[in-house]
């Protein structure tokens, strides 16, 4: 009689003698192309074995651009691959001999082994900091939204959210200084790609996992919308930040720098943000981050104050995450094909769907940080 135990255990033995083998060959990699090499093998791993699922070969994008000014657009990213992601990519009930963890978490390690039939695998990240080391891992998307789509999760269980419930001293208990820590260690290392941190109830779609994701730009592709008003706005070249990026849909507050000074900013601004509530169960946040092209010891950070209540956009089946936010809306769906079809997404109903998430307090919290700097800059 076959001993389902004994099959499982011998699977898990198999996933770790392979995972130990994959890491040391990535780890010479890494030693000679960075974490950028990295990136780009264990995907070219991943579609070799079969993990991946779309090459976004069947992506069209659209250019939305304002009347008579043909410097303000958007995009629209038709991804029809992308709806299969909320069925996930593999089995959902685990086989005899294996048990789920965490309701099958689709980023627990564990899970992803029999949930994949062991055919994906991640990439081992430590980050230091002055509370001790964090790990991480490093998964290819299986349904991507860009070039070399990576989710970078905590190898252990934890939430999304930055602000916590404090069941000893009761309250709440900030995370912002560990995820803004690791979230630039990581950006730090990826010159090239854009990363985001979605808060819960912000855009993330696994609120109950912590994790980042990165993508690699395209190249040719002059900066994306909130990127572009940004760069117009000017100003972030003449003064000492943080800025309101102007004339965009939603407030975003810009901040550019070396790590170390774009760190301490991020940290003063979310103290700030956090206080405007008496009751932060609602409050949340996106963070939008890249390094410059051709200097990498200057980053540039985009925070965007979000609300829970506020998460999705009219006419769109997905939430609005960081993507979205930078001004490339992603659809999915044939009934949203249709409406592209039909003409009714233009540049203005894209600025509609960006503003429909803007936090219901987001302007009262920029201006009470223009009165503490005593600076007016786009007010």
């Amino acid at each position: 009689m076959t001993d389902p135990y004994g099959m499982a255990k011998f699977n898990r033995s198999r996933f770790e003698d392979f995972w130990q083998v994959l890491g040391d060959q990535l780890n010479s990699i890494r030693a000679r192309d960075g974490l950028v090499g990295v990136v780009e093998a264990l995907k070219m791993e991943q579609l070799d074995r079969g993990f991946i699922q779309d090459d976004l070969s069947g992506v069209i994008k659209y250019r939305m651009i304002k009347d008579k000014d043909p410097e303000h657009y958007f995009i629209v990213q038709y991804n029809p691959r992308r709806a299969q992601r909320f069925s996930g990519a593999g089995r959902q009930t685990p086989p005899s001999g294996s048990a789920a963890s965490h309701g099958g978490c689709f980023l627990c390690r564990d899970n992803i082994r029999w949930q994949q039939r062991g055919i994906e695998y991640g990439y081992d990240v430590h980050i230091d900091s002055p509370g001790g080391q964090r790990h991480y891992i490093i998964w290819v998307n299986p349904f991507p939204l860009m070039p070399n789509h990576i989710t970078v999760a905590t190898s252990s269980h934890r939430p999304q959210a930055w602000l916590l419930p404090n069941t000893e001293m009761g309250g709440w208990v900030t995370r912002m200084d560990e995820i803004g820590h690791d979230f630039l260690s990581i950006l730090g290392q990826m010159p090239g790609y854009l990363g985001f941190y979605n808060g819960d109830g912000a855009g993330a779609t696994i609120p109950h996992h912590f994790h980042f994701q990165f993508f690699k730009r395209i190249e040719g592709q002059d900066g994306f919308p909130l990127e572009r008003a940004a760069r117009q706005g000017g100003e972030c070249r003449s003064v000492d930040g943080p800025w309101l990026v102007p004339g965009y849909p939603i407030t975003a507050i810009h901040f550019r720098g070396t790590r170390e000074q774009v760190e301490t900013q991020l940290l003063e601004i979310v103290g700030k943000w956090e206080k405007m509530f008496s009751d932060p169960h609602g409050i949340t946040a996106n963070l939008i981050g890249s390094l410059d092209a051709q200097d990498h010891t200057i980053f540039d950070l985009y925070f965007i104050p979000r609300d829970k209540t506020f998460n999705r956009g009219a006419g769109m089946v997905g939430v609005i995450a960081g993507l979205e936010l930078l001004g490339e809306i992603v659809y999915s769906t044939e009934e949203e094909k249709r409406s592209l079809d039909r003409g009714q997404v233009n540049y203005d109903f894209v600025e509609r769907i960006i503003a429909s998430v803007e936090a219901p307090r987001a302007r009262e919290f920029w201006n009470i940080i223009l009165g503490k700097q005593g600076s007016g800059r786009y007010a």
